[in-house]
């Protein structure tokens, strides 16, 4: 396949180092925002010296195919989720050979849907019940009357609005805080998703696929907060080759096929329960937020290399994986907290973080003096931090460090 023009749609986050890397190959991009309100809160990430055209989706499909008749375009991606239908729908309307199947596309976003058709496929999933009716959720938690339960949005992402309930008045509370609140992409959620608590080991696993085959990247050992927002904590590399990890890969495998997942990145989430590997939810993109440089430093790839590679040479990219994957050491990603609303950043907050012996990089969501809310998700956490050591111990020790900063309240101005 001869590549000259690829479409990248709402392609923030992670999905911005696309551009710059086709560029280098000569390759040409243009950038499409999937409608206005995403291109109002996500634009400062997109770099418009990267693309040779910048548009935005108004909501005619039509319109927007005949904007881009002027280029051919070989290849389209997407970078947040929001984008996932426009970027199928065009694909597919092209007749482009990068898909996935055009008929799970609804089942690759919702993740009620999503649930169902892994469930179909014959493998483990949670139970779950989807409605907008407060009585027909609080009714379904009663009847099973196991808790904890998890509700949240069906098209959600950050973890924003993801919720543990312990009790049905945990399910009342959080139905309407829900129902009353909009989407991680702004948009206001118009139904509820609970399903059953899945207790047990998490995991992420990042992988690109090509032709129907799924080729590892990596996969991370995740540690969530134990509280009703299950936000992050951090996320470490793991040796995935090991044979613990065999059952994973199955499933993970399994998980993808169900969800016809052909061609491109995702990043799957996934609890190792006593009965098993479980789907929490696929994103089918690359994964956000994370800096390249941790799994390229442990193991010598990463998710956006590894996309880039399977288009520009599918064969050498292939034959990359028939040799057994070396690790060099153990990376890191944590979420940065405030466990404290209305205090500000120490002024020497980030220039502390960038002393540790681990240090990577930080990506701030505050800047030095700036009033902190509590961290319930992604976007109310004070940023993120990268960390990598050969040294396992002294991973562990500068992670110390850096939630004694948060826990002692070094990290704030004193009053």
């Amino acid at each position: 396949m001869s590549i000259s023009n690829i479409l990248i749609v709402d392609g923030a986050s992670t999905a911005a180092n696309y551009a710059p890397l086709f560029r280098a190959y000569g390759i040409r991009c243009i950038h499409l925002f999937s409608d206005p309100t995403i291109a109002s809160h996500f634009g400062s990430m997109i770099n418009q010296q990267d693309y040779i055209a910048c548009l935005t989706h108004q909501g005619d499909l039509k319109l927007t195919l005949n904007l881009l008749s002027k280029w051919k375009i070989s290849v389209v991606l997407h970078g947040l989720d929001s984008a996932l239908a426009l970027a199928g729908s065009i694909a597919n309307t092209l007749d482009l050979e990068y898909i996935n199947k055009p008929e799970l596309s609804l089942a690759r976003r919702n993740k009620y849907e999503m649930t169902e058709a892994v469930r179909m496929a014959g493998l483990r999933v949670a139970a779950q019940k989807l409605s907008d009716n407060i009585q027909v959720i609080s009714k379904w938690a009663e009847q099973r009357n196991q808790y904890p339960v998890i509700i949240k949005p069906v098209e959600g992402a950050g973890v924003k609005g993801v919720f543990k309930c312990f009790s049905i008045t945990d399910v009342l509370r959080y139905f309407n805080e829900i129902m009353h609140s909009t989407s991680y992409y702004e948009v206001p959620n118009a139904t509820v998703l609970i399903q059953s608590f899945l207790a047990g080991k998490e995991y992420i696993i990042d992988s690109v696929s090509l032709n129907g085959k799924h080729y590892l990247t990596s996969i991370l050992s995740v540690k969530r907060d134990n509280g009703q927002s299950p936000f992050l904590d951090y996320m470490e590399t793991v040796d995935y080759t090991l044979f613990e990890y065999s059952e994973l890969r199955e499933y993970a495998t399994g998980v993808l096929n169900a969800l016809g997942v052909r061609n491109g990145p995702s990043h799957l989430e996934i609890i190792l329960t006593e009965n098993g590997p479980t789907l929490v939810e696929l994103n089918c993109r690359l994964h956000g937020s994370l800096d390249l440089r941790l799994t390229t430093y442990a193991c010598g790839r990463n998710h956006v290399q590894d996309v880039v590679a399977s288009l520009l040479s599918p064969d050498y990219f292939v034959a990359s994986y028939s040799q057994t994957p070396s690790f060099y050491g153990q990376a890191m990603h944590a979420l940065l907290r405030s466990p404290q609303a209305g205090r500000r950043l120490h002024k020497d907050y980030w220039e502390r973080l960038e002393t540790l012996s681990s240090f990577v990089s930080y990506k701030s969501n505050l800047v030095t003096g700036e009033i902190t809310s509590i961290t319930k998700d992604l976007k109310t956490a004070v940023g993120t931090l990268s960390l990598f050591n050969r040294d396992s111990k002294q991973l562990a020790y500068d992670l110390c460090f850096v939630r004694n900063e948060e826990n002692t309240g070094f990290m704030y101005e004193s009053d």
